[in-house]
């Protein structure tokens, strides 16, 4: 079944007005400037790759 395109925006225009939208609750909050607990956790994860890069070219060696 299809629709018109004006029967298609009358869909998507129903029920939103401007103050309907939920405000998200740290909108007005300014982030941390800190270290974040991402940048840590791929800190850690390339610190892995080279330990495990280092580790298969010690096994290769020895062959």
């Amino acid at each position: 079944m299809r629709i018109g395109p004006g029967a298609s925006s009358e869909v998507l225009d129903r029920g939103c007005s401007a103050g309907a939208l939920p405000v998200a609750a740290g909108a007005g909050r300014i982030p941390n400037p800190g270290v974040s607990v991402l940048d840590i956790v791929y800190l850690l994860g390339i610190l892995a790759v080279f330990a495990v890069v280092g580790l298969i070219a010690k096994g290769v060696e020895k062959l």
